[in-house]
């Protein structure tokens, strides 16, 4: 991420850098004034590197008032104790050090803000049963996903999944008008971002979806190579196969991730059919007996062994070999 850049050349990690540090220097001098904050969405978006001066709003509000954003990224996967159990030590013994960030909601009986970032503190302080800190700013959808990602950019605790699957759902609801917008946007290449889409689109399979209990721990590189294996033609109904014959087992969920991912990418070749095959070559002074059985599996059996065969003699019978292999 450190290379990444948005518009105008800025660089993603000095932004989440002046964000922690509280962004540009203060021009209030008194102590009881409210601290400037660096409009992160705004600079993200405009590429601006001197951010406007604004006043924190900062809350502290009871975080089962809180809903997510429905565009967070991340999975449920995340809240429960054992995943958070950091947090709510680290919040236990010195509060929370960082806001959250929500926009303020109207109209919902059940909440009063939606959080753009800052769901495991959300969880954490619920634990506690404590007040949740939460910084409230005006945003659009596409300024929240811009800031959401700036947040999250060196986190190393947001799987590059569910990172893939927050851009799919941004492009499915049209926050993006399309794939390069949100490239320009987050400060990513148009390449990676069109294979973390088809990755994620992927896991929309129903049938290679529901193989995977917790799809942010599903690594993107192997989602993508199976995804691309779907646009061969006569691969997908193979592959389809493959993922109900693992899903009627129930084997998908209790193997790992990249083996499953690696089983319906393999299943092509173990669905091949090859005409079974034996014939005899002649190397220099020995000869070999080629065998293909009807699963591909091909032996040599040399009579004689090798000795006294030279390498351009073997490199000859090799060739025709595979030739009438095919």
């Amino acid at each position: 991420m450190a290379s990444s850049r948005l518009f105008g050349g800025t660089n993603l990690s000095d932004i989440a850098r002046s964000v922690k540090d509280g962004g540009a220097a203060s021009p209030f001098d008194k102590p009881t004034a409210a601290k400037p904050v660096l409009a992160t969405a705004e600079l993200a978006l405009t590429g601006r590197t001197v951010a406007p001066v604004q006043r924190e709003n900062i809350l502290s509000v009871d975080p089962k008032r809180v809903r997510p954003w429905k565009f967070h990224n991340r999975t449920d996967a995340w809240y429960t104790k054992e995943r958070c159990q950091d947090l709510i030590d680290s919040i236990a013994k010195d509060g929370q050090q960082e806001p959250a960030v929500a926009r303020k909601l109207n109209g919902d009986p059940t909440a009063d803000y939606e959080l753009i970032y800052g769901m495991r503190r959300r969880y954490a302080c619920e634990h506690l049963n404590t007040k949740l800190k939460l910084r409230v700013i005006d945003a659009d959808d596409a300024r929240a996903a811009v800031l959401m990602h700036v947040e999250n950019a060196n986190r190393q605790d947001i799987t590059p999944m569910e990172r893939a699957l927050s851009f799919h759902q941004q492009i499915e609801a049209k926050l993006f008008s399309t794939q390069d917008a949100l490239s320009d946007a987050i400060g990513l290449s148009k390449g990676q971002v069109a294979k973390m889409l088809k990755a994620a689109r992927l896991m929309h399979h129903n049938v290679i979806g529901q193989l995977f209990i917790d799809k942010s721990s599903v690594p993107v590189d192997q989602a993508y190579k199976v995804a691309t294996l779907l646009d061969r033609p006569g691969a997908k109904d193979v592959i389809i196969q493959a993922a109900q014959n693992l899903a009627r087992k129930g084997e998908g969920t209790r193997r790992p991730p990249a083996e499953v991912l690696r089983h319906l990418a393999t299943s092509l070749d173990r669905s091949k059919k090859f005409e079974p095959f034996q014939r005899q070559y002649n190397v220099g002074q020995s000869t070999v007996v080629v065998t293909r059985n009807p699963k591909g599996k091909v032996t040599f059996a040399f009579a004689k062994g090798l000795q006294g065969v030279s390498h351009e003699e073997f490199r000859t019978a090799l060739e025709t070999i595979m030739k009438d292999l095919n």
